[in-house]
């Protein structure tokens, strides 16, 4: 959403102009785009993946899952070194890190199969090598040694700018369009308080 300080609705329905998230989980900073995700959120609360530019103050909806196979629970967030984002899932088991690609596909990477156990705190060592992820009870932390994609800073640009999949784009109705002018905000905010549970 654009804008850089709440509004409060004209029509007196006693709302704050806000985005309201269920359980907020990962975040991660990267090529100037801040990811976090919601875990439990969506239409199916499999959960979501946000990206935050502060340089524009615009957030976007990136990836929402509409199924658990694909991903289920977000939790913690890393960048590899080739440019995708991995998720460690909190699902209550078998967990699994997922990687989500700048054009908004996913595909499993690690299934853990203690029972209820999750993975935690993935993140790759400097020279991109080596994976560092936790499992949270006994307790353990696991590096993972590839070989991995090379780095390649340009592909992880992509996956920071890359525009969200076409199933996340504002449908614009006359009527948002309407309500963002009488509002006097961009038909993009107004998009994203509808999506959100404004009512327009």
């Amino acid at each position: 959403m654009e804008g850089s300080e709440p509004r409060t609705c004209k029509r007196r329905c006693h709302c704050t102009w806000c985005i309201r998230f269920s359980r907020l989980e990962g975040a991660w900073f990267s090529e100037g785009a801040f990811w976090f995700d919601d875990t439990n959120a969506g239409s199916g609360r499999h959960g979501r993946v946000y990206r935050y530019f502060p340089s524009t103050n615009t957030l976007e909806l990136f990836y929402e899952s509409s199924d658990s196979n694909d991903l289920r629970a977000p939790d913690n967030i890393t960048i590899t070194p080739w440019g995708d984002l991995w998720i460690a899932e909190d699902g209550s088991g078998p967990d699994r890190i997922i990687g989500l690609t700048p054009e908004g596909n996913v595909y499993p990477f690690a299934y853990n199969r203690l029972n209820g156990e999750e993975f935690a705190g993935p993140v790759f060592s400097p020279d991109g090598k080596t994976l560092f992820v936790n499992i949270q009870t006994p307790g353990l932390t696991l590096a993972i040694w590839g070989p991995f994609a090379r780095r390649n800073a340009a592909r992880a640009r992509t996956m920071n700018h890359a525009a969200p999949p076409a199933g996340f784009a504002p449908k614009v109705t006359d009527k948002l369009t309407a309500f963002a002018e009488e509002q006097g905000i961009s038909i993009l905010e107004a998009a994203a308080l509808e999506r959100h549970g404004v009512t327009i």
